[in-house]
């Protein structure tokens, strides 16, 4: 069981969606305690120029988040609706 922690950016972003995209993005960052990789159940994809960070794809919003595997900690960074900045 991996623990989460969110960033100030990604509570505020979480607070303010959507009820039916946030049912789904709970239902996202639920899995990522499980397992922080659910290549079968979503669209995961490494954010390019980073080694331990990844991304999910939920309709057109994202989930950014950092894996440490040796404290078993996921860092989500960012939940936002894609766009140019989205990964920087």
């Amino acid at each position: 069981m991996f623990k989460l922690f969110f960033t100030g950016i990604s509570k505020k972003a979480l607070k303010n969606l959507d009820k039916k995209i946030k049912k789904r993005i709970d239902k996202a960052l639920i899995d990522l305690e499980i397992y922080p990789l659910p290549v079968d159940e979503y669209d995961i994809k490494r954010v390019s120029g980073r080694i331990s960070t990844w991304r999910i794809r939920i309709s057109k919003y994202r989930i950014v988040y950092e894996i440490d595997w040796k404290n078993s900690e996921v860092n989500v960074l960012k939940i936002e609706k894609k766009d140019d900045e989205t990964y920087r």
